[in-house]
């Protein structure tokens, strides 16, 4: 059995129904229009579709044990998602996303000219295309 293939396909297999059950949650859509549901539980049962097929693998290949070659850098990501994720709700999304998305390039090695460039290019697009593209407010 390859362990990494099963415990990856065990948390996206995880990942995956909650987001279908939650997604249930969500009121139904109106005539031909799908409901505000759709999309998570679309999300969540090709994540989980694509999980059984990391277990199937998994099951099928032998030798393999766990290894992660920088746990420091994979505890401090989590870490700072984990901050990211508890200030959600706290308003700001521009400001909290720059500065997540700072601190994780930083993390990783990326010099601050490059982290500014691609925090504040990549925040400047999801915050437009959520914005003002999709009038969804993500404050």
């Amino acid at each position: 059995m390859r362990r990494t293939d099963l415990i990856t396909g065990g948390l996206f297999l995880a990942g995956g129904l909650a987001l279908v059950v939650s997604g249930m949650a969500f009121p139904p859509g109106v005539g031909n229009l799908p409901g505000a549901g759709f999309f998570p539980q679309a999300i969540g049962g090709v994540m989980a579709l694509l999980a059984v097929a990391l277990l199937w693998r998994g099951r099928r290949r032998e030798g393999e044990s766990v290894s992660i070659a920088n746990p420091q850098q994979v505890l401090g990501i989590a870490a700072l998602l984990f901050v990211y994720l508890l200030t959600w709700n706290s308003g700001l999304f521009p400001v909290r996303t720059l500065a997540f998305l700072l601190a994780t390039l930083r993390f990783l090695g990326q010099s601050w000219k490059q982290s500014a460039a691609y925090g504040t290019g990549l925040t400047a697009f999801v915050y437009l295309a959520f914005d003002a593209g999709l009038n969804v407010s993500l404050e």
